[in-house]
């Protein structure tokens, strides 16, 4: 026998006839006919295979196989009831869970900052992070484990829809002491040719952050780009461009920490207006939303 094939109101008249010892009595207390009651105990006897009830003379008396069913029917009904007790009181209030996707240099650095602000004004909802690609958050957000995720330039699966919430400029960055090694007078320094011969430190292999900073501001489709590294992971970029290893393309909020910390970048100046990530809030086309993360989606749009 398989739940999905059994009424579960069944074993709510049997957990009413184990208790009265009586069908005619669980049939007055569930306003049922005592031949409804009889028929539903019969039904259920025979999804399980098993009898439930002896009956000697008018008295009914639970088999041991009715005596295990009966007390896992009291456990698993009890937590059921306890379940929709906590939702129903959850309605019109600030509390529960809400989950949420995010980069993880933007997160760390931006959005949770502005998550912390939200938990200490309600302090009854709790949070579940996940930190990763955007790729990843595309399928968490199919498979209905996140509420929403933060996003950067992805193509999502077109039942998710994105809202533009931010631009996370892009800088490139490189440590005084390589600089002092490449530094060029301002002219030569504004040329093709002088950022072509850098040594650069970029994400991933094919380095699209570093060929989209060479488009953005130089109009360079196919780029001579001399890789000294890549590394899935901004703050490795970030510590291997500190380290004197060469040039990287890092956001700019995370240029502000490093120099608010102690340490000294040098910013190329390049034409044009400056380089953007467009971040987006992403969600599933449709989903329904607790009353938290509703707010939680709301708070982090203004604060943005």
């Amino acid at each position: 026998m398989s739940l999905n094939s059994l009424n579960l109101n069944l074993l709510k008249v049997f957990s009413a006839v184990y208790r009265a010892k009586s069908m005619t009595t669980a049939a007055r207390e569930l306003h049922l006919t005592q031949s409804g009651v009889s028929q539903h105990i019969k039904s259920l006897e025979a999804a399980a295979g098993v009898a439930l009830f002896d009956r000697i003379g008018k008295t009914l008396v639970a088999t041991p196989d009715g005596r295990t069913l009966f007390e896992a029917c009291t456990k698993n009904l009890a937590e059921l009831d306890h379940t929709f007790s906590t939702l129903k009181s959850q309605l019109g209030t600030f509390s529960g869970s809400v989950s949420i996707g995010m980069p993880v240099e933007f997160g760390t650095n931006v959005l949770l900052p502005v998550l912390s602000r939200f938990a200490e004004k309600y302090p009854a909802v709790n949070f579940q992070v996940k930190l990763d690609f955007a790729s990843i958050m595309n399928g968490l957000l199919l498979e209905g484990s996140l509420d929403f995720a933060f996003v950067d330039d992805f193509r999502m699966d077109r039942k998710i829809v994105t809202e533009k919430v931010y631009d996370e400029v892009l800088e490139l960055c490189c440590s005084q002491a390589y600089f002092k090694k490449i530094q060029k007078s301002e002219k030569e320094m504004r040329e093709k040719t002088f950022f072509e011969s850098l040594d650069y430190i970029e994400y991933q292999p094919d380095a699209p952050i570093l060929r989209n900073w060479f488009n953005h501001h130089l109009k360079l489709l196919s780029p001579k780009i001399r890789m000294r590294a890549s590394v899935m992971d901004v703050q490795a970029v970030a510590k291997l461009i500190l380290s004197g290893l060469g040039a990287g393309v890092i956001p700019v909020h995370l240029v502000d920490k490093l120099e608010a910390e102690g340490q000294v970048l040098h910013r190329f100046k390049a034409s044009g207006k400056p380089l953007k990530n467009s971040i987006s809030i992403a969600q599933l086309e449709e989903r329904s939303f607790s009353r938290q993360a509703s707010a939680l989606k709301t708070w982090f749009k203004r604060e943005l």
